[in-house]
């Protein structure tokens, strides 16, 4: 999570007094957005959010710079305007994003409305065995709302989330996280959380698209990057690894898809092998989802190491 959101770093570096009064101005200014979205309709408060981030989105240089520098990995051939129309994008959907995690409770009280399923039968057959399964999503789309399977299903689906440093900011974000029923699972330990969960008999929910520093290198868009196996080793224990999106639909509706569970390629491989194979067969799923509208990714923070060059240019 980002250390500030609306004041910039370098004035709390600058003065570091001001740390826990800039929390506490951050925190007030929340809690304001979410009694105005409250009092609004849905797709007026999600249309309205949008258009906010966007212009927010184009005045934060850093910001723009370090999303500019991922669409030119994910759109190698697209011109400059292109991209910067992605870009925008982005900041947009950070708005719709934002909308959607405020107004959790209420998406869900009005399911008919706004929401769809489509399950993979076998996964739906898991589920309704009580199976632990990991439910692995990118930051693409409404991903927020994948967790809502859930409910819908009666199955307890743990949570992880990177906690807010501000504290009344993660108290914030976990009063509205309870919406889905289930743990909230702070991801500190790396996978420990996770194979405690699984352990237990609850299925887990996660994104895996972010950069892990730690992680292998594994091709995203054609580019090795830092990325997390854990998938790919759950795998190999015997879980269930289940690909999970939510698309965004005309008219402020929503689909939620939970995809065939990811096998691998070469059954006869080391089990090594076979959790990069799954990993990068992940990563493939991940990039068709981006591809598809590539503004509705958030890749706010940087993806791929910092001299990496795109795909198509790597190879002229």
């Amino acid at each position: 999570m980002a250390k500030y959101y609306i004041l910039p770093k370098r004035l709390i570096d600058r003065a570091p007094w001001i740390e826990t009064p800039v929390w506490a101005f951050e925190a007030a200014v929340f809690y304001l957005w979410l009694g105005v979205v409250r009092l609004l309709p849905f797709p007026v408060a999600s249309a309205l959010f949008a258009r906010i981030m966007g212009v927010a989105g184009a005045r934060n240089r850093n910001k723009r710079r370090v999303v500019m520098r991922n669409l030119e990995m994910v759109m190698p051939q697209a011109t400059e305007s292109e991209r910067a129309q992605a870009a925008l994008g982005i900041f947009r959907t950070t708005g719709r994003a934002a909308v959607e995690l405020f107004l959790l409770g209420r998406i869900w009280k009005r399911r008919a409305r706004y929401l769809e399923f489509d399950v993979n039968p076998d996964v739906q057959a898991a589920m309704a065995a009580k199976q632990p399964i990991v439910f692995a999503t990118a930051h693409a789309g409404a991903w927020q709302l994948t967790p809502l399977i859930g409910l819908e299903y009666d199955i307890s689906i743990s949570v992880l989330y990177a906690a807010d440093r501000n504290p009344w900011l993660n108290r914030f974000f976990l009063a509205r996280r309870r919406a889905f029923g289930g743990p909230l699972v702070p991801s500190v330990g790396g996978g420990r959380e996770v194979i405690r969960e699984l352990a237990a008999g609850r299925s887990v929910g996660a994104a895996f698209d972010t950069r892990i520093d730690q992680g292998e290198m594994v091709p995203f868009f054609g580019v090795p990057a830092p990325t997390n196996t854990l998938p790919g080793m759950l795998a190999q224990r015997g879980y269930n690894v289940v690909p999970t999106r939510a698309v965004r639909l005309p008219g402020y509706r929503y689909r939620i898809e939970v995809m065939a569970p990811l096998v691998p390629s070469d059954p006869t491989a080391s089990r090594g092998a076979q959790a990069l194979d799954l990993t990068a067969q992940l990563n493939r799923m991940f990039e068709a989802w981006i591809r598809e509208d590539p503004g509705q990714w958030l890749c706010m923070k940087r993806r791929w190491p910092k001299h990496a060059v795109p795909a198509q240019l790597a190879d002229a």
